[in-house]
């Protein structure tokens, strides 16, 4: 047998494409490493992986390999961090430069200083990590083993990258395991030549071969994809069960009302539990708390609640001029039927509150985050609520200013602070939205409708933001779904960013009306409220009004209260909703398609794919010999080399494949005339060239370029009869 003249496949042209396809399969890998990393120019580090795997086709010798590498490296370094300052060949400039920025990366590593590593520091490290990589898996195509451990390897890291860290990753999985599956069977293709003592001819482009490797790679991920899948998962989702373990349980996310707001976003899981019950003659939101002070992943409270003297007259804004509206006196009594945060809740400004357990020593209030406390809140308490609800007045509020700048930088200043991180394109969309709104009352209009129209309402599919992501810029600019806290959180920092005083509230929605309560009056309802319910939005503040009500969140809405005098729409009893508020989204948010659309439906490229691969294995099964013919034909022998010798051993091959087999006590001139006799063959072509092979191998010359042309002539109408006769 001829030896191979390339290490891995043995053609150049061959290394050439597996190098292209180990190249697409490890990009399969950083593409989403790069996004869970935050890597903003993964293309630029694609192409340093690439010219490494050029560098191992051009050069052979391994010393003057290593060295193009690293001047591939050092160009690299330069080119993505000191271009702008130095050229090229001023290396003792730019090379001191990189010098002292890694020798100060590893003394930060050493201190556990991970914030002051320089990004010349960490580029270094990334292009180190791409070349021991590559080493690796250039290493690994000698052994199939190791190539299959990539393999797996590669689709444990993918699968935990798509569930903790990066969303939509389900193309570049089944990418990784087509190439994968294609690799595979391409390292084989040497192996499989060695076997059939196939001559050097066959070595270079396996178009066949690659054609069925593609074919049945296809079949697998195909079936794969096509299969029918359970409509819910059979394990809990992992992010939410690590988070019950770290918690003390394993517990999935629910809705609900809780306390620690400090990290918004994720999914959760719908609760029927009911909470309290409510009697009111008033329909609305139920206020708990607000808060003032965002961090980029969600909303702290931190000022202290300072006891009540008097419980049944709550001071709750002390420190800001009285609004002008009118207002309403509406009582509204509480019965606890779950465990729940002690806190009252009531329709909103909370003016007084009575029952068994509240008294000024169990009764204390945060000015700031407008929340009552109570020291203790059972399942059977009872209490009531006061609460002095405005009337709507367009007219007031659409002429209604911002505050005077002593109230923005006193009272109100909580209310316009922002991180100083914030990303600065939260700010540009705020004045996009609001660049044809003529006073503040219609900017935060514009607001309202522009996220309620724009966004999608989702409480499943819900990312949680990543380490040094803003909560809001990843709703606003890249998942564009979420939930109450998504809508009302944006509203409130974008409303921030146009100097425009805005807190964010939590509460609940009116709940699940009884239609059959009779009330003490005509207008008195008795609600239901749940888990279910819980639920966030935005108030701002206007000069001389005081706080009012937006509602962001796509499919809610804040049903205003109008004098009985004033001609206004009027509003039916309220129907309950047996989903709850929180799922009638699915039915009112409007659905917005793109006008362009690039995703890949993978299930139906797959199902396709299979359906395709089966139907050509049928037809070839059903052709399989005239399909073997063309092969062979295909594959014969040129002429060069030990022309006789190959020739006779690869029709030796396909004739023990078609069933003419040669038994072991017979020469070759002996097999010649049993297939020249056999009636089936008719004809005696067998004979010549035994003929020649005994005159060029026991007469020890050469094959004339007659005998070479005549040697083509013979083999191939032999394969031609022995492929047509139905021996096997």
């Amino acid at each position: 047998m001829l030896q191979t003249a390339r290490w891995v496949t043995g053609s150049p042209l061959r290394d050439t494409v597996l190098y292209s396809l180990v190249w697409l399969w490890l990009a399969q890998v950083l593409f989403p490493l790069g996004e869970a990393g935050e890597i903003q120019s993964i293309w630029f580090f694609l192409s340093f992986l690439l010219l490494l795997f050029v560098s191992d086709l051009l050069v052979g010798h391994l010393l003057l390999r290593f060295l193009l590498k690293a001047v591939v490296f050092f160009n690299f370094v330069f080119q993505y961090h000191y271009k702008g300052t130095y050229l090229f060949f001023e290396l003792t400039a730019w090379l001191g430069h990189w010098f002292r920025d890694v020798t100060a990366a590893f003394h930060a590593l050493q201190a556990g200083e991970f914030a002051a590593l320089t990004m010349s520091a960490k580029t270094t490290a990334m292009l180190l990590g791409l070349w021991l990589f590559q080493v690796l898996f250039r290493q690994s195509l000698k052994a199939k083993i190791w190539m299959f451990v990539f393999l797996v390897l590669g689709l444990v890291g993918l699968g935990v990258l798509d569930t903790f860290y990066v969303e939509e990753t389900e193309g570049h999985i089944v990418l990784f395991l087509l190439f994968g599956l294609v690799i595979l069977a391409f390292r084989q293709l040497p192996v499989v030549e060695r076997l059939a003592r196939m001559p050097r001819h066959l070595k270079g482009w396996p178009t066949h071969w690659l054609a069925w490797t593609l074919i049945l790679s296809l079949l697998v991920t195909g079936v794969g994809l096509a299969v029918p899948k359970a409509q819910d998962p059979a394990w809990p989702d992992p992010v939410s069960y690590l988070q019950g373990l770290k918690d003390g349980g394993a517990v999935r996310q629910k809705i609900g009302y809780g306390s620690n707001d400090d990290h918004l976003g994720g999914p959760f899981e719908m609760d029927e539990t009911v909470v309290f019950t409510v009697t009111s003659t008033v329909e609305g939101y139920y206020r708990g708390e607000t808060k003032a002070f965002y961090t980029g992943k969600g909303w702290l409270s931190v000022a202290p609640a300072e006891p009540v003297p008097n419980p049944e007259f709550v001071q709750a804004e002390r420190f800001l001029p009285t609004s002008t509206l009118e207002t309403k006196r509406v009582e509204q009594t509480v019965h606890v039927q779950d465990t729940m945060v002690p806190l009252v809740f009531g329709h909103s400004e909370i003016t007084g509150v009575t029952g068994p357990n509240i008294s000024p020593n169990t009764l204390s209030y945060s000015i700031l985050d407008s929340r009552l406390e109570v020291n203790q809140m059972e399942p059977g308490d009872t209490y009531t609520v006061i609460s002095e609800v405005p009337y709507h007045d367009e007219v007031a509020l659409k002429g209604a200013s911002m505050p005077p700048q002593d109230l923005l930088t006193g009272s109100l200043q909580s209310y316009i602070s922002l991180p100083a991180n914030l990303p600065k394109r939260i700010r540009e969309l705020a004045l996009e939205v609001t660049k044809d709104a003529k006073t503040p009352y219609e900017r935060a209009k514009a607001l309202e409708d522009y996220l309620s129209g724009n966004y999608r309402y989702e409480t499943e599919d819900v990312p949680i933001p990543k380490d040094k992501q803003d909560f809001v810029d990843q709703f606003l600019f890249e998942s564009r779904r979420g939930y109450c806290d998504h809508f009302s959180s944006s509203f409130v920092v974008m409303a921030r960013t146009l100097g425009m005083p805005t807190r964010w509230v939590k509460g609940f929605t009116r709940g699940d009306v009884d239609l059959t309560y009779d009330g003490k009056t005509d207008d008195e309802y008795l609600y239901t409220v749940r888990n279910k319910n819980a639920h966030s939005w935005a108030e701002v503040y206007f000069d001389g009004i005081g706080w009012v009500a937006f509602e962001p969140t796509a499919s809610f809405q804040l049903r205003p209260l109008f004098k009985p005098d004033e001609a206004a729409p009027v509003i039916a009893p309220p129907v309950n909703n047996p989903k709850g508020e929180e799922e009638e989204e699915e039915q009112a948010a409007p659905s917005k398609t793109a006008l362009f659309s690039f995703d890949i439906n993978w299930k139906a490229v797959g199902l396709y794919a299979g359906i395709a691969a089966v139907i050509l294995l049928i037809v070839a099964f059903f052709n399989r010999r005239k399909l073997l013919t063309a092969y062979y034909l295909r594959r014969a022998y040129k002429g060069d080399g030990d022309v006789i010798m190959n020739a006779i051993l690869r029709l030796m091959l396909i004739m023990n494949r078609f069933g003419w087999k040669r038994r072991d006590d017979m020469s070759l001139r002996e097999y010649a005339l049993f297939l020249s006799g056999n009636p089936d063959l008719r004809g005696r072509e067998m004979i010549p060239l035994a003929q020649i092979f005994e005159r060029v191998r026991y007469g020890k010359r050469d094959v004339s370029d007659g005998e070479k042309s005549q040697i083509q002539d013979l083999w191939t109408r032999i394969v031609r009869k022995a492929g047509r006769m139905k021996k096997r």
